[in-house]
């Protein structure tokens, strides 16, 4: 019995010897465990079919084997023929050795296959995911832009275009900084935002933020308590204070605007 099921590989590609295939016949038939192990490797080795490229015999070639088989007399009608006998040849005992090394091949070249392409749905996923909340936020800052009570101001040096604008969403309680060439504040630096107010003795601070490579920023900040208390803000100023921000503003304003509604 436990030649036999040495030879699952062999009986799937149809390689056993017609007296050896009445046996798996059999066994296929009464035991399900080397039934679904014959299936196995006939689905493998169906799938080699599709591992290599087709081609076809050339026709001369062909036509001149069939030629040469039939000036051929057959070994059994030779003078002193011996008659073949059932003995196993060395064929018969490697052929389900190279059976089982095809399958075993193919399915490490199939399992090396499907690896990768998990491989690379994991990286796609992980993209997809990171491109999802990129959108997500930009939807956030956009939408944080619109509503009743939002007001703008347009910080710039004297005579000079905007070069920063501050949108405060008073119903989300939000400022959302836009910058456009501005430098990028220096290694151990940041950019620091100040409301101004008559009824104010200093400047409270807003937060901090810093521009990219090319002077440019668009970042959504809370309104801190501080500001919250202030009745009303006149004006809003940027200083570069050490990182972290500072209680005060440490220099003269670079930028200054007024508050304005949007509307």
């Amino acid at each position: 019995m436990s030649d036999l099921r040495e030879l699952a590989a062999a009986y799937a590609l149809d390689a056993v010897e017609p007296g050896e295939r009445a046996a798996l016949d059999a066994l296929v038939a009464r035991d399900p465990e080397f039934r679904r192990e014959v299936d196995a490797f006939r689905e493998v080795g169906a799938l080699m079919a599709y591992a290599a490229p087709s081609a076809a015999a050339p026709a001369a070639l062909r036509d001149r084997i069939l030629a040469d088989a039939r000036t051929v007399r057959s070994i059994s009608t030779a003078p002193g023929a011996r008659p073949v006998t059932s003995a196993p040849s060395r064929w018969r005992q490697v052929t389900p050795w190279l059976a089982a090394a095809a399958c075993a091949a193919f399915a490490v070249f199939a399992f090396n296959g499907q690896r990768q392409a998990r491989e690379a749905m994991v990286a796609l996923s992980g993209e997809l995911t990171q491109v999802r909340s990129e959108l997500q936020e930009k939807d956030r800052t956009l939408s944080a832009f619109m509503g009743p009570e939002v007001h703008v101001v347009s910080l710039a040096e004297s005579n000079n275009k905007p070069s920063a604008r501050v949108f405060w969403n008073h119903t989300r309680n939000v400022f959302i900084v836009t910058a456009f060439n501005v430098p990028r504040a220096p290694e151990g630096k940041t950019y620091q935002l100040w409301a101004i107010s008559k009824a104010l003795k200093a400047p409270v601070s807003m937060g901090t933020f810093n521009t990219d490579e090319e002077g440019r920023a668009t970042i959504i900040v809370p309104v801190g308590t501080d500001v919250n208390a202030i009745d009303v803000v006149e004006l809003c100023a940027m200083t570069l204070e050490p990182a972290g921000g500072s209680p005060g503003p440490t220099e003269t304003p670079r930028l200054v605007g007024s508050w304005r509604h949007t509307d």
